[in-house]
C-alpha cells in the first residue's frame, strides 16, 4: 500500500531535488557521501542508540584513519557534524542520504531504506542513480466508456511507494493535479459526471469514441508536461485498445502494457497487477540491454569489463554505460584530467598528472556525465562474469 500524503515525503520531488547531475556538478574531490537505513520498523534502529548511528561513528572513523593527516581532519570535523545531526533528532524517513563538503551541507530524507555505505573523495550518487531507477515513475492510465483517470505511480521493486491522481477536466480536455479525499471521489468522474454521463448515454457510439480520442490527445499532453516515459493503460479490452490505437504515435510508444480492469475497480486492488507488469518491463529492458552489450549490437560495438569500458570514455566514445549495481572495484583516477584505469600505473598517461585510487562507483558516474552517456545500473551480479561491466559505443 502507498502511504498518505501526510505520511511520506513525495519521493518524485525528492528524486528531482537529489539530482546526480547536480551533485556531480560540484566537481570536488573532498566529498563525504553518507547514506543509512533509517527504518524505524526495525528494531535495531527502535533501540536508544540506534543501529545507523553506531554503523555511521564507526564507518566514519575507521577510513579517516587512513587518510592522510589532513584529508582525516577534515572527514573527523564532518563526522561530528553528522554524528550531532543525527543525535538532535531521528530522521523521520526510511533513509537518509548526507553530503558534505567545505562550505556544503545537502540531506536528503527518503519514504524508502536505502544501504548503509559511506565514501569520500569524488561524490558518491550510485545510491541516488539506483533509487532513481528502482522507483521509476509509470503512469496508468485507467478508461472506460464514461470516465477516465491517471494516476502517475512510483512503482518499487516490491510495492507502490507513492500515488499521484490527475483529473481530467472534461471542459478543457487538460489533466489537473489534486489526490482526491477519498477512493469513493475518485472512482469515476468530478461532480459534472452524471451530466457527461446522459450526454455520453445519449450520443452512445458516437461519443464514446470522441471520448477516447480525447482522452488519447489530453493523456498524451499529460505524460509530455509529467515527463513520464512509461504508460500502462487499464480498462476493459474495447476501451484499452482504442484508446491506444488514437494515441500520437510519440505517446503510443511509451506503452509498456495494457492491463484488464473493472469499470469501477478500486485503484488499491489494482496495484498488484500494475506492479508486476512494471516488473516485467523492467526485467524486458535490462535484457534487452544485456543481450546487447553480450551480442555487440549498439551502433558501433560494444565492449565487456571495466579496463574496456574505461578506455571506451576516455576515448568519448560510449554512448550507454551499463553495471551492475553491486559492483565493487577499485580503480585508479587522475587527479588533473579524468582518466582512469584498472592498471597500477602512478602518473597519468595522457597528462602526466598523479593517479589516486578510487572506488568504480564514484569514478563511472562522472565519466558518464562527460560522455554525455546513460548510466543504466543492473540488478546484482548481471554482468559479474563479465567483470561487472559494459558499454554500447556510438562510434568506433
Amino acid at each position: 500500500m502507498a502511504q498518505e500524503p501526510a505520511e511520506r515525503a513525495r519521493i518524485s520531488e525528492l528524486l528531482r531535488a537529489a539530482d546526480p547531475d547536480g551533485l556531480l556538478a560540484l566537481d570536488r574531490r573532498q566529498v563525504l557521501s553518507l547514506h543509512l537505513d533509517t527504518d524505524p520498523t526495525r528494531p535495531e534502529n527502535q533501540r536508544s542508540e540506534p543501529a545507523y548511528r553506531i554503523w555511521a561513528r564507526q564507518a566514519l572513523h575507521a577510513f579517516a584513519e587512513s587518510l592522510p593527516k589532513e584529508e582525516r581532519r577534515r572527514v573527523m570535523e564532518f563526522a561530528d557534524h553528522v554524528e550531532a545531526r543525527l543525535r538532535s533528532e531521528r530522521p523521520r524517513g526510511r533513509g537518509l542520504s548526507v553530503y558534505a563538503a567545505d562550505g556544503v551541507w545537502k540531506e536528503f530524507v527518503w519514504p524508502v531504506p536505502v544501504e548503509n555505505r559511506a565514501r569520500y573523495g569524488l561524490v558518491d550518487v550510485w545510491p541516488l542513480l539506483w533509487l532513481r531507477q528502482a522507483y521509476t515513475p509509470y503512469a496508468v492510465l485507467l478508461v472506460h466508456r464514461d470516465h477516465t483517470r491517471l494516476l502517475v505511480s512510483h512503482l518499487g521493486e516490491a510495492a507502490v511507494v507513492e500515488d499521484e491522481e490527475f483529473h481530467l477536466d472534461a471542459q478543457h480536455w487538460r489533466f489537473t493535479a489534486g489526490k482526491p479525499p477519498s477512493f469513493a471521489k475518485g472512482m469515476g468522474m468530478s461532480s459534472s459526471r452524471g451530466a457527461q454521463r446522459d450526454v455520453y448515454d445519449a450520443r452512445v457510439e458516437d461519443n464514446v469514441r470522441r471520448f477516447w480520442s480525447s482522452v488519447a490527445s489530453a493523456a498524451a499532453r499529460a505524460l509530455e508536461e509529467l515527463g513520464v516515459q512509461r504508460l500502462i493503460v487499464g480498462g476493459p479490452q474495447e476501451g484499452t485498445a482504442a484508446v491506444v490505437d488514437l494515441l500520437p504515435e510519440p505517446t503510443r510508444r511509451l506503452v509498456v502494457a495494457t492491463v484488464s480492469v473493472p469499470p469501477l475497480e478500486e485503484w488499491r486492488h489494482i496495484r498488484d497487477r500494475v506492479l508486476e507488469v512494471a516488473r516485467q518491463d523492467r526485467a524486458r529492458r535490462e535484457a534487452e540491454l544485456v543481450e546487447a552489450l553480450v551480442g555487440n549490437a549498439g551502433p558501433a560495438g560494444s565492449v565487456l569489463d571495466l579496463e574496456s569500458t574505461l578506455q571506451a570514455l576516455a576515448r568519448r566514445q560510449v554512448l550507454t554505460v551499463a553495471a551492475d549495481r553491486d559492483l565493487a572495484a577499485r580503480v585508479r583516477t587522475c587527479t588533473v584530467c579524468e582518466f582512469a584505469t584498472t592498471n597500477p600505473a602512478e602518473r597519468c598517461p595522457t597528462c602526466g598528472g598523479v593517479l589516486q585510487e578510487a572506488d568504480a562507483t564514484q569514478v563511472l558516474p562522472v565519466l558518464a556525465r562527460s560522455n554525455r552517456a546513460e548510466l543504466v545500473l543492473l540488478s546484482e551480479g548481471t554482468l559479474r562474469r563479465h567483470g561487472g561491466v559494459g558499454a554500447l559505443l556510438r562510434f568506433s
